[in-house]
């Protein structure tokens, strides 16, 4: 009996308990047979809290479990499974974004959470959200390129600064011009340096510029541009004249006043297209005159290029320029005088000067062809620069004839008074009176002699008051004392025409009415008679204005001329160390001068013009025609 209560109970019992399980809630999330969704998160919420930040939240329901599991998925990709795995008191989440992949990527991202109990997971909660994008970053512009020399070459651009939080570099572009493609010219990587300098530009060109701004999702904006106009060249300096002297071209120009100028360059030019033949080396930028050797007889164009420390360069305007000689010249000769020309001999630079109502007669080169000393109708005379500038007029009484003194500066003359005077061509002094005459003792012929510091001369001595007496050779200091005699002529001899030889050991001088003599100086008084080869004894004519007898520059020979009859003249070379010293050398010639110490000028009197012949050439040999005028001298070469 009691065994089958036993039974009755436990089926009793069993029946109880399939009754209470039908109606209970599974809620435990351990058990495989639970309700999921009693601990499934509840309220799920998404938000974007910041740029790069997504924060999930959500509600906790049900027993206790594990914990949170978090998936997620970005655009049509793949789920990504379990990126969290959180705590289950955990109720939020933060998902920190890669805002670069954002920007490049700018998808709808999924999230999905779900509770976890061991292997036992909750319903999952999906929710969705579209991540906004951070905006670019503002734009930043140049504010001033400028460019400097000293003491450095440099360029300096400055621009504004970015307030940019997530500021990653400034990227610099420049350009040639505002519309050409820019290019990467640096990047700077800190926000607060706003400016650059550098030495790889070239302002031969536009310069333009711009300024990015790069955040650190990679984002770009681009500012406005700057430029700078390419720089301007140089103002040309101005090339003056080219001198001529000592086979040299001077070259002097106005120095340029700007602050970045370079150098400067002289250009030899063809005049046909302006190409450059030749070129001096660099002159430094405080030069303002240059010196170069130049051959005789050539005539070149130069300009002079000013350069700055850019590489810009201006060009002054085309000088021409001549190494021939020039001639001073009249084109007819009257009493009156005449109008002087300066001009080179070269073939088509002739750089003509014409001095009108100049008055001129017997116009000769002094100071070594930088001026020139003429005679005029009235006063002493004129001097003028070789190009014709800065003539200066000498007052005072009419000269007979003149000598000058080693540099040219002083000349001595006679007056036609018949008394010596001093003549200043460099300074504005008046011309001194040496001597003063009585009795009509003329003096003739004076010339500086021992350096300049003593006057060489012929002075006419009366024994009455017939004009009839004695000339003799004297020597005085240039105020006109201490005055010596140092010839012997006795009764009525007349030496007259004294020439002292450069070197001072000779002096050659007519014997009036006799011939030329010489003599040895100052040991001898009575000088030896000079003659021809074939015993011809020669008797220079007395020229007024223009001197007859005249010394080489080595003072190893002279030049004179003899008036035969009424018009004819013939042309002698004393040579002071040969036998015979005096030969035949042109016919029908007078007015010579010495070019250099080979070669005579001299006015050919068959001819309109003035002619040329080499020393080493006999009587017989044609002359060479200098030029066509009455009246030339040759420049000395320079």
């Amino acid at each position: 009996m009691v065994k089958k209560l036993n039974l009755y109970a436990l089926i009793a019992l069993f029946i109880l308990s399939t009754c209470q399980d039908a109606n209970r809630e599974w809620d435990n999330p351990y058990d495989p047979r639970s309700d999921r969704s009693l601990w499934t998160p509840d309220s799920v919420e998404v938000l974007q809290i910041s740029d790069n930040e997504i924060e999930l939240s959500w509600l906790r329901k049900g027993r206790d479990f594990d914990g949170f599991i978090i998936d997620k998925k970005i655009g049509t990709n793949e789920w990504k499974d379990s990126i969290a795995v959180l705590w289950d008191s955990t109720f939020s989440w933060i998902d920190t974004l890669d805002l670069k992949f954002v920007v490049a990527n700018p998808f709808l991202y999924q999230y999905r959470i779900y509770a976890y109990a061991d292997t036992n997971t909750s319903l999952r909660k999906n929710i969705k959200i579209q991540p906004a994008t951070p905006g670019p970053p503002g734009s930043v512009s140049p504010v001033s390129i400028d460019y400097f020399h000293d003491p450095e070459i440099k360029m300096t651009i400055k621009w504004q600064q970015s307030n940019e939080p997530d500021f990653y570099r400034y990227n610099l572009y420049h350009s040639l011009s505002k519309d050409a493609e820019k290019f990467l010219y640096q990047s700077v990587y800190t926000n607060f340096s706003t400016s650059l300098d550098t030495n790889n530009f070239s302002v031969l060109h536009e310069n333009w510029f711009w300024v990015e701004v790069e955040d650190t999702t990679g984002q770009k904006t681009l500012g406005n541009p700057l430029g700078i106009p390419i720089d301007s060249s140089p103002i040309a300096s101005l090339l003056d004249t080219i001198i001529y002297s000592n086979k040299q071209f001077i070259f002097n120009w106005s120095k340029s006043v700007e602050s970045d100028i370079g150098e400067y360059v002289i250009e030899q030019v063809s005049i046909i297209d302006t190409s450059i033949i030749t070129q001096s080396a660099t002159l430094n930028k405080n030069t303002s005159s240059v010196e170069m050797q130049i051959d005789e007889d050539r005539e070149h164009y130069y300009r002079l290029r000013t350069s700055d420390v850019w590489g810009n360069n201006s060009y002054s305007q085309i000088r021409p320029s001549s190494s021939y000689q020039k001639i001073v010249k009249l084109d007819i000769v009257t009493e009156n005088g005449n109008d002087l020309t300066i001009m080179n001999l070269g073939p088509t630079l002739p750089f003509t000067h014409n001095l009108s109502n100049a008055r001129s007669q017997f116009p000769i080169w002094i100071q070594g062809g930088n001026k020139i000393f003429s005679f005029t109708n009235t006063g002493v005379g004129l001097v003028v620069n070789q190009d014709g500038s800065s003539l200066k007029k000498i007052s005072g009484i009419k000269p007979q004839d003149i000598a000058f003194n080693s540099d040219q500066s002083l000349a001595l003359f006679v007056g036609s008074d018949d008394d010596i005077y001093l003549a200043y061509l460099n300074e504005d002094k008046s011309t001194l009176r040496v001597t003063r005459n009585v009795n009509n003792e003329w003096y003739s012929d004076p010339e500086f002699i021992d350096n300049d510091l003593k006057i060489l001369y012929a002075q006419r001595k009366h024994f009455s008051n017939n004009n009839v007496g004695t000339i003799n050779i004297y020597t005085m200091d240039l105020d006109g004392k201490n005055a010596s005699q140092i010839s012997d002529a006795t009764d009525e001899e007349k030496f007259i025409m004294p020439r002292m030889s450069p070197s001072g050991d000779k002096i050659i001088y007519l014997k009036k009415n006799d011939g030329l003599y010489e003599i040895n100086y100052p040991t001898e008084k009575r000088g030896d008679l000079v003659a021809t080869s074939g015993g011809d004894s020669i008797i220079p004519e007395l020229s007024p204005f223009y001197r007859n007898i005249r010394w080489s520059p080595d003072g190893s020979m002279a030049i004179l001329w003899e008036k035969k009859f009424n018009n004819t003249y013939n042309l002698y070379l004393y040579e002071k160390d040969k036998s015979p010293r005096l030969r035949l050398f042109q016919a029908g010639a007078r007015y010579a001068n010495w070019n250099g110490n080979d070669e005579i000028v001299f006015k050919y009197e068959s001819s309109s013009g003035m002619y040329r012949k080499k020393i080493n050439t006999v009587f017989t040999d044609d002359p060479q025609l200098l030029h066509d005028a009455p009246w030339v001298q040759l420049q000395p070469r320079q």
